[in-house]
């Protein structure tokens, strides 16, 4: 309990110095957005630090509290209020004898969300649900350590080696722990920051989900005042929230179908309510965002919230022309390259077309800082791999085959379809400088469906997220209107129906999840105490060649470099990987060239399990003959293989 709290006041000295940031400097920003994008600023300007720091020193408690006590110390020092403090005893009596209660409810409802209930409830249902979803996502049973959905078991094994190896592993200067040699060419941050909560005390998977859960409520935070801020409505605001985070297509007649076939509607719903393979088989492609996603791929939890507060600054700038304004948000997006390469793409994609719409002198300010600051880790991030700007080709229609084209994109997103077309054919439906802004987010989606960025064709939904956001906040503002100027309860009762079309998909994504129809296990017991053990015994730089499965325990837990991890991961970052997985081979065969290759890689350990013996065809009986077993459990041996 203690890590947890540490964690918290770690995390709240890191966001109180960039939320005071913004208020210092960007006053002119509502107080939810000064919260919802400034809290993410400061953590991942803090992150920035602390890697600095820990490259020079490498990562210990000490270094955490020293980053921790001197965000706490700006966030006092940029506070544009300070003699305000000395009469804070006196306010707070004041407070308390108002009704703190009712004060806090009227200042949220008023000042933060617009005035309106129905945001704070609508913010406050995701909340509530995510403190049950992140409370289940990664937990101990007497199995193992068991992921609550599919991405999590895929993607999280990766972030969770990513956290071990710089909490257990001493990875400084980065580098990917499963292609050891070259820089680390994937954006690390969000997991540097779980490392730190760990060196406060937590376990890793616990520091992984409640960082999640405390952004996702952030994420819900930062729509809802983006779209407010575009559209000047807290209604389409509210309804962007559901719209973006669970919206999707038609996928839901699959369950539909279901039902039918069962003729058991609510035993359908409880047992099976969604089916992935299915969705995948009948060519239903587009993610439901928030489980697709921000829930399996973490960087989002700082891309996002950045992206959202560039995009802000540049809506301002474009408005008012100040140069602060855009060399601000060239700063800001200079942070991405280690948050979220996805949303610096994205900008890539979306800011040349803002400059068309809104042309200024000024912009060269913006891309100046922006490439001053994200060169130098762009740069350090390429010497990793570098193969992702060779992945860059032509693929017209995108992933539409062997659907039509129209057909692909109007059973994948349905009534998004047409209400878009009407929102953009609507020139009253919003502000003029808020549509001729959206209006730039549209052409990704004509760049994505004819050139694909990365090795897996589908990773274009990384940049598609941002069209689908500007697409949420136009249909959003439409029905909004609509509903305020049509008031007959048949058309009304229609709209919601149109809306619950668009949410159906999602919402059973939902509730698979829910009902726990989608949990794997994702290390067993054996595994755990295998990692531990690894840790305990073994240099904190050691290498060792073991299974290529995604969820090994050494890479995954106990924060130790292998020569090569899961290929699917090597192949999506560009990695050259074919004649390591060949020497693997070899390794772990103990072919000839076994011990030549051991010495080239400068491999200590050699582990042997399962997946070694079944994948690999792994020669233990050589291994026992050569090597001495330094760790044993039931099914693993790990093998000393130099020094001896």
């Amino acid at each position: 309990m203690s890590g947890v709290c540490f964690s918290l006041l770690l995390l709240a000295a890191m966001g109180a110095a960039g939320a005071a940031a913004l208020r210092r400097w960007a006053g002119w920003l509502a107080p939810l957005e000064q919260v919802a994008y400034g809290v993410p600023l400061g953590v991942v300007v803090a992150s920035l630090a602390l890697l600095a720091i820990a490259v020079a020193f490498g990562l210990s408690a000490a270094a955490v509290a020293v980053v921790g006590v001197a965000s706490a110390a700006a966030a006092l020092a940029l506070r544009p209020e300070r003699a305000a403090l000395a009469a804070w005893p006196t306010a707070g009596r004041d407070w308390l004898a108002r009704g703190a209660g009712r004060s806090l409810t009227a200042g949220l409802r008023k000042r933060w969300l617009g005035g309106g209930l129905v945001p704070a409830l609508v913010i406050g249902a995701f909340a509530a649900r995510w403190a049950v979803l992140w409370a289940g996502a990664l937990v101990r049973t007497p199995a193992g350590l068991e992921a609550g959905h599919t991405y999590i078991w895929g993607d999280w094994s990766l972030h969770l080696g990513d956290v071990t190896s710089f909490a257990y592993g001493d990875n400084f200067p980065p580098q990917d722990t499963r292609f050891p040699g070259p820089p680390y060419a994937y954006h690390y941050l969000t997991s540097l920051t779980a490392a730190a909560m760990v060196k406060l005390g937590m376990t890793p998977w616990g520091a992984l989900t409640l960082h999640s859960f405390l952004f996702s409520v952030l994420i819900a935070l930062a729509l809802y005042a983006f779209a407010r801020r575009l559209t000047g409505s807290g209604g389409a605001a509210t309804l962007t929230v559901p719209l973006f985070l669970l919206g999707g297509g038609l996928g839901w007649v699959l369950t539909v179908g279901a039902m039918n076939r069962s003729h058991d509607v609510l035993g359908t719903l409880l047992q099976h309510p969604w089916d992935t393979a299915a969705q995948s088989q009948a060519n239903f492609t587009w993610p439901v965002v928030y489980y697709s996603l921000i829930l399996p791929q973490r960087p989002y939890l700082y891309g996002l919230p950045l992206g959202l507060l560039i995009l802000t600054l540049l809506f301002a700038a474009a408005r008012t022309g100040k140069r602060g304004l855009y060399l601000g948000a060239g700063l800001v997006a200079g942070l991405l390259p280690f948050a979220h390469l996805g949303t610096l793409l994205a900008l890539a994609l979306i800011t040349p077309f803002l400059f068309l719409l809104f042309p200024a002198r000024n912009w060269a300010y913006f891309f100046g800082a922006w490439i001053a600051v994200a060169a130098p880790q762009l740069l350090t991030q390429a010497g990793g791999g570098g193969g992702l700007l060779h992945a860059i080709r032509p693929e017209v229609g995108w992933v539409a085959h062997p659907d039509p084209w129209p057909w692909f994109w109007l059973k994948n997103l349905g009534a998004f379809v047409p209400l878009l077309l009407l929102a953009l054919a609507a020139r009253d439906l919003l502000p003029r400088h808020s549509r001729r802004f959206l209006w730039a987010f549209m052409p990704i989606f004509v760049i994505a469906n004819l050139v694909v960025f990365q090795p897996w064709d589908w990773d274009n939904t990384k940049v598609l997220v941002y069209w689908f956001l500007a697409v949420c906040i136009l249909v959003s503002a439409l029905l909004a209107r609509v509903w305020r100027e049509r008031r007959g309860a048949a058309f009304r009762l229609l709209l919601v129906g149109t809306v619950a079309t668009m949410l159906l998909s999602g919402l059973l994504t939902d509730l698979n999840q829910l009902l726990g129809r989608d949990r794997h296990l994702l290390l067993t017991n054996e595994e755990m105490r295998l990692a531990a053990l690894v840790r305990a015994e073994t240099p904190p730089h050691a290498l060792f060649a073991a299974g290529l499965q995604n969820n090994h325990p050494i890479p995954v837990l106990a924060g130790r470099r292998v020569l090569l991890g899961y290929p699917g991961w090597m192949w999506s970052h560009g990695y050259d990987y074919a004649q390591r997985q060949r020497d693997l081979g070899d390794i772990m065969a103990y072919a000839p060239d076994a011990p030549a290759l051991i010495k080239q890689y400068g491999i200590g350990y050699v582990v042997i399990g399962p997946d070694e013996l079944q994948e690999l065809h792994a020669n233990e009986p050589a291994y026992r003959a050569r090597y001495p077993a330094v760790i044993t459990t039931e099914h693993y041996a790990v093998f000393k293989v130099s020094g001896t």
